[in-house]
């Protein structure tokens, strides 16, 4: 069984190839290809303090942990627990720099705080952040459907079921990749 951190990173490095050029800045995350997102402030971001059991899946591989996401106006925190409670990683982003504890060289911290912020964000935001992508969101009451794309190809779907970040359900698809993601509130 591979560990929760190296699959989280498979999940991560092999998200997406983008083909527009980013901006040359310390806080722009290169999703490959010269396209990502600029990370917005923790401040543009909705205030939440959440737990959710985190199951992946990659071809033949599961694995599942405890997520504790944190967001608030000074920053953006995510603490990874096995689920017999030992630390497994924490990533956090100040609105300055990206950084994490106990994270093995295959995880890029920025790369989830990236990922995160594409499920949790405000999408006008986000479009503006957005550099090779396009982002859709269809939503009604209690539901909302994420979906970014490059040249028409789906590259990664979120689906969110649940009024708050903090009680929502989160299915997140890497169609390319074989990757899924599934995120339930404790």
């Amino acid at each position: 069984m591979k560990s929760p951190r190296w699959c989280g990173a498979l999940l991560l490095t092999t998200l997406l190839a983008a083909c527009a050029s980013l901006p040359k800045s310390g806080d722009c995350v290169d999703f490959g290809g010269g396209g990502g997102l600029c990370l917005l402030p923790p401040s543009a971001l909705p205030a939440v303090e959440a737990a959710h059991l985190v199951q992946f899946d990659h071809a033949d591989q599961h694995e599942s942990f405890i997520g504790h996401l944190h967001i608030d106006a000074a920053s953006q925190r995510l603490a990874a627990l096995s689920l017999f409670g030992s630390h497994l990683f924490t990533i956090a982003w100040d609105g300055h720099a990206v950084g994490g504890t106990n994270a093995d060289a295959k995880l890029r911290p920025a790369l989830l705080v990236a990922m995160l912020q594409l499920a949790v964000a405000d999408p006008e935001r986000l479009r503006t952040h957005l550099h090779g992508f396009t982002l859709t969101e269809q939503s009604q009451a209690g539901y909302s459907l994420r979906e970014l794309s490059r040249h028409g190809r789906l590259a990664v779907r979120i689906e969110r079921h649940g009024a708050t970040l903090a009680t929502a359900t989160l299915d997140i698809s890497v169609p390319r990749a074989k990757l899924e993601l599934h995120l339930k509130p404790l």
